[in-house]
C-alpha cells in the first residue's frame, strides 16, 4: 500500500480514500466468510432466521463492493486532474511534440482510469482476502490450506511471464498511436492548404496507414491479453478441481467432516476469484504501468542543456531585426521578407501597422517561439541563433490577444504555476480592478484574459515584456490602468507592444511601424 502511494505520489485526501477502500474490502472478505458459514449452517438445520442471517451478510458484501468501486473512481479522477496538472506545467519547462501531448494527455492519463476501475479493485482484493481465506480455511482444515498455498503461485508466475512479452508490443502500440495523433493533427493543420491543392486524398491515405498499423500494434497486446486470460482461466479452475476431488474422496474416507468440506468448496472459488478477474484485467495493468512511466519520465526528467554556451548581456538589451523573413510551414507565400526593425533598450516601443502586416509573427520571433527562415535577430550585438534555448526564454515574457486558461486554481493560472509573491499579484488585480477568487477555477471574459496575460507577463520579472494588442476592446479606463501598470513595471526593462490604438501609441516612448509586405 505504501509503495503504490509513493509511486502515484498520493496526496493525503488521496490516501484517506485508499485507507477507506481498505477498510470496505477488509469488511467485505468478512462477510464473505461469514455468509458462507451462514450457508453451511442452514444447509445442516434449516432455519428462516439463518437464511435471512445469510442473505444480510451476502447483500452487505455487494454493497460494500459497490462503495469500494466508488471510491476507486474517485480516487481515479484526483490521480488524473493531479498529472494533469503536471503535465500543464511541465508545457513551460521542456519542449513536448504535438503527438506526443495529445497521447499523454489522453490515452496516457485515461489509461490510469481504466487501471483503477479494473486493475486495482483487483489487486487490493487479492491482497486481503487470500490471507484471510487462507488463515481461514488453515484452521478448518491444513491440507485443503496447503493445497491452495500450493497451487496459488502458479497464476503469478504465469502473469510474469506473458508480462514481459506484452510490455515490449505495448510500447510498439503506444509509439504507433502517437505517430497517428501527430499525423492527424499535422493533416488537420493542413487541411486548407492540402484542399486547395487537391492533396487530401494523399493526407487520408497517410492517416489511414498509420491507423492501420496502430491498430494491428493494439491487436497484438489484445491477442495476448486474451490468451493470458484463457490460461489463468485454465489454472484456476484446474485448482479448485483439485480442491473439490481431494474433499469429496477424504469426505468418503471420513477423513473430513460434511459440514467443514462444504465450508470449503464455498470459500475456494471466492479464493481465486481476484485473480481470475486480475487475468481479465491484466492488459489493463501492463497498459497503465507503461502509461505510468511514460508520465513519470515527462515530469521527472529535467530539459537537456544544449551545447551553445550563453553569452554575458547588458539588460535589458535593444532588440534589432536584420533582414528577417518568416513563412509559416507548408505556407506558400511569406508573411515577412527582409523585414529590418530596431527597438531600443530600456523603452516602451508600440510597434504598429495594417492589420495582417504581421505583428503577431515579430512577437513569437522576438519570444522564441518561432524561428526566421532567414535573416538574424540580436540582442544588442548578440545574434539570438547562437543562444542557449532555455536561456533565452527565460528572459522573456510573451502575452498572446488571447492568452489560454488552465483548468486549474487562478492562482496558478496568474502565477504559470511557480511560487511568486502573492502581495504583488493582488497588488496587480488591485491596480487592473479585478476582484477574483484566486483560489478558484472560473471562466474569465475576453478583458479578463487580456489583463491576466498581462499581469503574467509582468510576474515573471523578465527583461523583455512583449505584449501583443493588451488593450484592445477594452474601455478607455481599464485602457488607462493598463498603460498605468505597464509604466510602473517599466524600468529597467524592454517592452514592445503590438498596437493599433492611439492611446498606446502616444504613451509609448517610441513608435516602430511594421509595412505590410506585398505579394
Amino acid at each position: 500500500m505504501k509503495r503504490l502511494c509513493k509511486k502515484l505520489e498520493l496526496l493525503k485526501s488521496e490516501r484517506r480514500i485508499l485507507s477507506r477502500i481498505a477498510l470496505c474490502k477488509s469488511a467485505e472478505g468478512f462477510f464473505i466468510l461469514l455468509g458462507a458459514a451462514a450457508v453451511v449452517r442452514f444447509i445442516s438445520a434449516p432455519s428462516t432466521e439463518i437464511l435471512l442471517v445469510a442473505f444480510g451478510f451476502f447483500a452487505g458484501r455487494f454493497f460494500l463492493s459497490g462503495l469500494a468501486e466508488k471510491f476507486f473512481a474517485r480516487l481515479s479522477v484526483k490521480v488524473q486532474t493531479s498529472f494533469r496538472r503536471k503535465i500543464h506545467a511541465q508545457l513551460f519547462k521542456r519542449e513536448v511534440s504535438s503527438g506526443e501531448l495529445l497521447t499523454l494527455i489522453f490515452d496516457t492519463v485515461q489509461a490510469l482510469d481504466e487501471f483503477f476501475l479494473k486493475v486495482a479493485p483487483q489487486v487490493v482484493s487479492a491482497a486481503i482476502f487470500l490471507p484471510l481465506f487462507l488463515i481461514c480455511a488453515a484452521f478448518v482444515d491444513w491440507l485443503t490450506a496447503a493445497i491452495l498455498l500450493v497451487t496459488l503461485p502458479i497464476a503469478p508466475v504465469l502473469l510474469w511471464l506473458i508480462g514481459k512479452a506484452t510490455a515490449e508490443r505495448n510500447a510498439r502500440a503506444w509509439a504507433e498511436l502517437q505517430r497517428l495523433n501527430g499525423d492527424f493533427r499535422e493533416l488537420l493543420t493542413a487541411i486548407t492548404t492540402l484542399k486547395m491543392f487537391g492533396r487530401l486524398g494523399a493526407g487520408a491515405t497517410k492517416i489511414r496507414e498509420a491507423s492501420e498499423k496502430s491498430s494491428a500494434a493494439t491487436l497484438d497486446v489484445l491477442k495476448l491479453a486474451f490468451v493470458s486470460s484463457f490460461a489463468l482461466e485454465l489454472i484456476t479452475t484446474l485448482s479448485i478441481a483439485l480442491v473439490a476431488v481431494t474433499l469429496g474422496l477424504r469426505l468418503v474416507a471420513g477423513g473430513v467432516e460434511f459440514q467443514a468440506a462444504l465450508f470449503l468448496l464455498l470459500i475456494a472459488p471466492e479464493f481465486f476469484l481476484p485473480i481470475r478477474k486480475f487475468g481479465v484485467a491484466f492488459h489493463v495493468m501492463i497498459s497503465a504501468r507503461s502509461s505510468l512511466e511514460r508520465l513519470r519520465k515527462i515530469i521527472d526528467e529535467s530539459p537537456s542543456p544544449q551545447s551553445l554556451v550563453p553569452s554575458p548581456l547588458l539588460m535589458p538589451p535593444s532588440i534589432t531585426l536584420a533582414d528577417v523573413s518568416f513563412a509559416y510551414p507548408k505556407k506558400k507565400s511569406p508573411v515577412l521578407r527582409g523585414v529590418s526593425l530596431k527597438f531600443s533598450a530600456g523603452k516602451v516601443t508600440a510597434l504598429t501597422g495594417e492589420s495582417g502586416a504581421g505583428k503577431s509573427t515579430v512577437l513569437k520571433l522576438l519570444a522564441g517561439l518561432l524561428e526566421p527562415t532567414a535573416g538574424e535577430i540580436f540582442w544588442n550585438d548578440l545574434p539570438t541563433s547562437r543562444m542557449e534555448k532555455n536561456s533565452r526564454l527565460s528572459k522573456v515574457s510573451y502575452a498572446p490577444q488571447a492568452p489560454h486558461l488552465f483548468d486549474a486554481p487562478l492562482r496558478d493560472n496568474f502565477t504559470m504555476f511557480d511560487t511568486l509573491d502573492d502581495a504583488s499579484l493582488k497588488e496587480f488585480l488591485s491596480a487592473l480592478n479585478l476582484p477574483l477568487d484566486l483560489d478558484a477555477a472560473q471562466k474569465l471574459s475576453r478583458g479578463q484574459l487580456q489583463r491576466l496575460g498581462l499581469i503574467r507577463a509582468l510576474l515573471k520579472d523578465t527583461p523583455i515584456i512583449l505584449l501583443d494588442e493588451p488593450t484592445a476592446g477594452l474601455d478607455e479606463v481599464t485602457e488607462q490602468k493598463v498603460l498605468a501598470l505597464i509604466k510602473k513595471c517599466s524600468p529597467r526593462r524592454t517592452i514592445i507592444i503590438a498596437t493599433h490604438r492611439l492611446p498606446v501609441t502616444e504613451f509609448a516612448a517610441e513608435v516602430v511601424r511594421l509595412e505590410t509586405f506585398k505579394q
